[in-house]
């Protein structure tokens, strides 16, 4: 399965769908992803200097806020769209890791959905940085969210290439011995994802690997 982190952001966002349209699944049909989405991620660098981890405060992410119209093409193209938390917070900062920090990113990034793209019909979360601190899993049982984690493509290493990515896609892949689908990790607002995904899946699929929808219900 395929999944996206820390959109939506145009252009980046954009190009993935576009692959996405045109990568099939083992039904034939065009695969439909995961989009972990952001509320409204900080757009200065002391807003960054607060949220995010702090090697990451050059990055720019995505915003459900900023970019709506992008989120509701991902939405429309029938892709499962679940919740990254509002700032993309960093929960190993002991400043966001508060009962009432962790509740904010939750609240703050439904109220945003709910505006933008409805109600959802799924409650899904996955952590910023994959981390789950006490707090957060409190949060997530009391709110109904089902936690999907994943496996990083490394896309979000400096200096990483496509080759690099594919290499370890595919050890990924040859040792996964789960009885469910492994959940690729991708970052949609990274150039090397939405520049190559198309060459990197095709890669996989081309080493015999089978790509299916994603599908929270098989995890």
């Amino acid at each position: 399965m395929l999944s996206f982190d820390d959109g939506p952001l145009p252009g980046s966002t954009d190009r993935v769908l576009d692959h996405l349209a045109k990568l099939k699944a083992t039904d034939g049909t065009p695969v439909k992803a995961g989009f972990f989405l952001l509320g409204d991620a900080p757009d200065n660098y002391w807003q960054r200097r607060l949220y995010y981890a702090p090697y990451e405060l050059w990055i720019s992410k995505g915003s459900i806020a900023k970019y709506p119209n992008v989120a509701r093409r991902i939405k429309q193209a029938g892709h499962t769209i679940g919740n990254h938390t509002t700032h993309h917070s960093w929960f190993g900062g002991p400043w966001l890791d508060t009962k009432a920090s962790v509740q904010n990113e939750f609240a703050e990034w439904e109220a945003i959905s709910k505006r933008v793209l409805g109600e959802p019909n799924t409650r899904l979360f996955r952590p910023p940085y994959f981390i789950l601190t006490d707090n957060v899993l409190e949060a997530t049982r009391r709110l109904g969210y089902q936690i999907v984690m994943g496996e990083s493509v490394g896309d979000t290493i400096p200096f990483m290439t496509v080759d690099d990515i594919k290499e370890k896609t595919e050890a990924i892949l040859a040792a996964w011995d789960k009885p469910y689908p492994c959940v690729l990790t991708f970052h949609d607002n990274r150039p090397i994802t939405n520049v190559y995904l198309d060459e990197i899946v095709s890669n996989l699929q081309k080493q015999g690997f089978r790509l299916v929808h994603f599908d929270p219900e098989r995890l």
